[in-house]
């Protein structure tokens, strides 16, 4: 059914990926102009016809963009030889029916006009293709993996979901990406970068004039296909120096006590762990390890953390958001968080410090003056990437606030940024005050006013 339209190399490689059997996920893309709609499109239109009364479902996130773009690609298959194989359109669902009775149907999530996608509902199909997944919601990727595989054939092919995309930000990233970086993809799953450099068909004048006009980060995130190149307006921490302050060298030692910050705020738990020490070489900061923990209870953080660094925190120190002070009605005596990890961890009261909560714009100049003065500051960016990439992508409105509205924009989370705020907070506050004193009376000015000194940062 393919007519003469000729797959890439890439392409041919994702191609034979998908129809293998051995993937029920399939990622491809990462850049532009890879190919990556003619990928899913002929994809499918293949097992449409080696498949029988097979159904394939493609996915867009609205209507006007479906029809200006990824219709646009189907079109070209039909004026290709694909044409002859249709026996009838339905321009009212986009649904176009081949010969041998399949189907491949063309759909909008709509998310803005269906909150809870029950226009997934009852939708029975063998597969899905979603044109640009990091434009969709993750609950629509579930919701493909809940119906594909629900149309039932003589011969049934494997459920299957494969999906394209451009690097974004969001729950993409850190679902499938991250992940694929890390080794860590579930073995039925794969993700297969494509760049616009794969696609023998670009002109050279098209690169050319993308190099030529692009800013340097939209450049290497669309063309590069670099996850991680965005444009930060007014990051938080603006003297962050992934250079300077990333470092494979920050690693537990169980020498040294572990500092441990936590965010009890928001779902899903951030946990961060250090060490803070002073030897011959001078003073020294480092983030050896994070954690993550979804739908987290006090049981669930409790054991966590026991289970990676239980022969350690007899010695440990915690320090977190006031928020994890509040007091807890399960406990009999009305146990605050803090203290039920207290009890938990064997601690002793005095090993717990939990000031209270600086407002975002003192806390930014806290942290920026530690980034920018503090003599060892690193992180480890393997074990550590969702600190890594908060420090480098959050970022603060106009009057300093950090910006939280979007929990789906991962820049936006920002909770593992928070325990590094803790950090600075609770256990690097005395050396910012300690270093400006001393700053300040080598420039002979001896009377000043500590907090004032924010306004400078």
């Amino acid at each position: 059914m393919q007519g003469q339209i000729q797959l890439t190399y890439k392409q041919t490689t994702a191609f034979k990926s998908a129809i293998s059997g051995r993937y029920n996920f399939i990622l491809f893309g990462g850049a532009i102009r890879g190919g990556k709609s003619y990928w899913l499109l002929s994809t499918f239109i293949h097992l449409a016809s080696i498949y029988p009364k097979s159904r394939w479902i493609i996915v867009r996130e609205s209507l006007p963009t479906l029809k200006r773009t990824t219709l646009v690609t189907w079109n070209k298959f039909l004026e290709a030889g694909l044409k002859k194989e249709v026996i009838q359109i339905d321009n009212t669902t986009h649904t176009y029916t081949f010969r041998n009775g399949s189907q491949n149907i063309f759909m909008a999530e709509s998310f803005a006009d269906d909150k809870d996608l029950t226009r997934f509902a009852g939708l029975e199909c063998n597969g899905f293709g979603a044109d640009e997944i990091n434009e969709l919601q993750e609950e629509t990727l579930d919701k493909m993996f809940e119906r594909a595989g629900t149309w039932f054939l003589p011969v049934q092919p494997k459920p299957l979901v494969i999906a394209t995309c451009n690097p974004a930000s969001n729950w993409v990233k850190d679902r499938v990406y991250e992940p694929y970086v890390k080794n860590k993809l579930p073995e039925t799953w794969s993700y297969i970068p494509a760049k616009v450099t794969d696609n023998p068909h670009i002109p050279a004048d098209f690169l050319i004039s993308l190099k030529q006009n692009l800013t340097p980060i939209k450049y290497r995130r669309f063309v590069e296909g670099d996850w991680y190149a965005h444009e930060v307006k007014n990051a938080f921490a603006m003297h962050y120096d992934t250079e300077k302050h990333e470092s494979r060298e920050a690693t537990f030692n169980p020498a040294l006590p572990i500092y441990i910050a936590i965010d009890f705020n928001l779902n899903p738990l951030a946990i961060t762990f250090w060490h803070i020490w002073m030897d011959g070489d001078g003073e020294h900061a480092h983030c050896f390890d994070e954690m993550s923990i979804e739908a987290a209870s006090i049981e669930k953080i409790i054991q966590a953390v026991r289970l990676r660094y239980g022969s350690h925190l007899h010695v440990a120190n915690l320090t977190g958001d006031a928020m994890g002070n509040r007091q807890s009605l399960e406990q009999s005596d009305n146990a605050g968080l803090f203290e039920q990890l207290r009890r938990a961890w064997g601690m002793r009261r005095s090993q717990v410090n939990i000031p209270a909560n600086l407002t975002h714009q003192i806390s930014r100049a806290d942290v920026n003056y530690v980034l920018l003065h503090f003599p060892d500051f690193k992180i480890n960016p393997i074990a550590c990437p969702i600190l890594t990439r908060d420090m480098q992508n959050v970022q603060c409105d106009a009057m300093g606030q950090i910006m939280k509205r979007d929990r789906k924009d991962l820049d936006q989370r920002a909770d593992a940024l928070d325990t590094a705020r803790a950090i600075v907070n609770t256990y690097l506050k005395s050396w910012i005050e300690r270093h400006q004193k001393v700053t300040f009376a080598r420039a002979g000015q001896t009377d000043f006013d500590v907090n004032n000194l924010h306004v400078s940062i």
